[in-house]
């Protein structure tokens, strides 16, 4: 799944830039990604099973402590790949910590079974918030990481300039924005059939992707009204934020939909939509994850789009 960024990341530095590649990708998966998904699987539900996720569980404090640490780790991963990569690759490295902390987390219809009260959903939205203010957060340190003259990929890069740009074309942000979360509940709901945390974790980074490409397209079309009208340049941002918001969104949604009350008996017999599956951190690795990945496909078929028109 990683392929089309290793490939631009070798074709960007070369050699030892691939080398680089790999060694960061081997740290967040095999040491940072263990240790966030053991600080996860640590909570136990109000039932006082392994099922919980970081908010609805048996110690909301022990959650946010957990919640935290996953995020302090992935920024370690991800900090390192962007300053001995590039600020795209720091972003997929977070993402991959954090899909390991999804991993971890119990299964969401068990951790609601445990905690059955209609307040749980609303904890599942709070976290949610959360988890997209950490992962934003985790953004801006890792476009500090990377530094401004080494890595000039502006996609995922998040700063101040990045908002003044985003506000200064409110319809098309909020297009982007709408494309990142509509598209990603919509290939999740096809995506995840039950709330294993395998099934969210892959519908979470699928979802993600699809938005990217989406997104990216639209991305595409304004690089070209920028080139000729000289105008700011939008950012993928509100794509992955978009894709972020359906870990607020679902839980939401499930709040309001008609028969929302028998939520469980939904999930258990695979008949709710995947997105009322997904657990937040779910979300957040895919995010982070699958939305450059589609954003690089699209950028690869524009490449080789323009390389065949020179040549013809």
């Amino acid at each position: 799944m990683a392929v089309a960024l290793a490939r631009r990341g070798a074709d960007d530095g070369g050699m030892k830039n691939a080398v680089w590649i790999w060694i960061v990708r081997v740290i967040s998966l095999c040491v940072l990604g263990p240790v966030a998904g053991g600080l996860m699987s640590s909570l136990r539900g109000g039932d006082g099973s392994i099922h919980s996720t970081a908010f609805v569980s048996d110690s909301l404090v022990g959650g946010l402590v957990a919640l935290v640490g996953v995020f302090v780790l992935a920024m370690v991963g991800g900090g390192l790949a962007a300053k001995m990569v590039s600020l795209r690759e720091g972003v997929f490295n977070m993402g991959l910590v954090v899909a390991w902390g999804a991993w971890g987390s119990g299964r969401v219809g068990e951790a609601l079974r445990g905690a059955p009260e209609s307040g749980s959903l609303v904890m599942l939205s709070v976290e949610g918030v959360v988890v997209v203010v950490l992962s934003l957060v985790g953004m801006v340190i890792l476009t500090k990481a990377s530094g401004g003259d080494k890595d000039r990929d502006e996609c995922v890069r998040f700063k101040a300039s990045t908002l003044r740009v985003i506000c200064s074309d409110i319809p098309t942000s909020a297009m982007l924005l709408g494309i990142g979360l509509v598209a990603s509940m919509a290939i999740v709901w096809l995506q995840v059939q039950s709330d294993l945390s395998g099934q969210a974790v892959w519908g979470g980074f699928v979802g993600a992707a699809g938005a990217g490409i989406f997104g990216g397209m639209l991305l595409k079309n304004h690089s070209i009204k920028h080139e000729r009208s000289g105008e700011a340049e939008l950012s993928l941002v509100p794509v992955m934020v978009g894709v972020l918001l359906g870990a607020v969104a679902g839980p939401m949604v499930a709040m309001v939909m008609p028969g929302g009350g028998k939520i469980l008996d939904a999930i258990a017999s695979g008949d709710a939509p995947g997105w009322m599956m997904m657990s937040s951190l779910a979300w957040a690795g895919g995010a982070m994850m699958g939305t450059p990945v589609g954003y690089s496909w699209v950028e690869s078929s524009v490449e080789r789009q323009q390389v065949h028109s020179a040549t013809a």
